[in-house]
């Protein structure tokens, strides 16, 4: 079984030696390997190799996920020998994406492309939805819990915005909040569907505070190949 797979380190002092030691002592040849500079501050390792004896997927997925301080971000797996089947795409787990977010929150955007970029395109709307509810939640949790809550729409700009500001440049009119240069959808085309992270994001992060009743959020404008400003609309 061969595989390609690209892990990033949570230190520039995890370095691509304490990557491929681990593999080789775990019965992999190694084919290739290279180290880049993450723009999170630790380093981006891509490895080729081959599995030998009677390794399966899941072995080498927990083989990989293993790996201390590393995330395992992308992995393709050909299966030497049998059908000429394009090789498999391994969609990430998220609870190693919500990991690997709050090691480098704010900084996320990749973290959450690189997701929606695993994810088969029927689930991804849903999918990064979710896990935006996860991290905004938790940050409403962990930043604004403390003391009485606000009521709307003092939350939007007294603890919303701010939150919003770590991700990226943010403007808010009354129930509306504008994305500027959208980090979520820069690089991305009509069938993009990163800014659903956002979407999720402000969604949980209201639903954890007690005041406020259930509330739902809209993406009402995506400025993705054009203006790249994001509108969220909050009813």
């Amino acid at each position: 079984m061969k595989f390609s797979c690209a892990l990033e380190t949570s230190s520039e002092r995890i370095r691509l030696v304490n990557v491929i030691s681990p593999l080789i002592k775990a019965g992999y040849q190694l084919v290739s390997q290279r180290q880049e500079a993450s723009e999170n501050g630790g380093n981006i390792i891509h490895v080729i190799a081959r599995s030998l004896g009677s390794k399966t997927q899941a072995d080498l997925i927990d083989d990989l996920s293993s790996i201390e301080g590393c995330t395992l971000f992308n992995l393709e797996i050909d299966e030497e020998g049998g059908s000429s089947a394009a090789p498999a795409k391994k969609t990430l787990d998220e609870k190693s994406v919500l990991s690997a977010i709050g090691a480098y929150y704010p900084k996320i955007a990749d973290i959450v492309s690189q997701y929606e970029d695993s994810l088969p395109i029927e689930r991804r709307v849903t999918a990064l939805q979710e896990l935006g509810r996860k991290v905004g939640g938790g940050i409403y949790q962990r930043d604004y819990s403390l003391g009485s809550p606000l009521k709307m729409p003092t939350t939007i700009t007294r603890e919303l915005v701010p939150a919003l500001k770590g991700l990226s440049k943010v403007k808010a009119k009354n129930n509306v909040i504008y994305l500027i240069k959208c980090p979520f959808c820069k690089s991305s085309d009509h069938t993009h569907s990163g800014c659903h992270f956002i979407v999720g994001y402000i969604e949980g992060f209201l639903a954890s505070n007690p005041a406020i009743d259930v509330v739902q959020v809209e993406e009402t404008n995506c400025g993705a190949g054009s203006t790249n400003i994001c509108e969220f609309t909050i009813g």
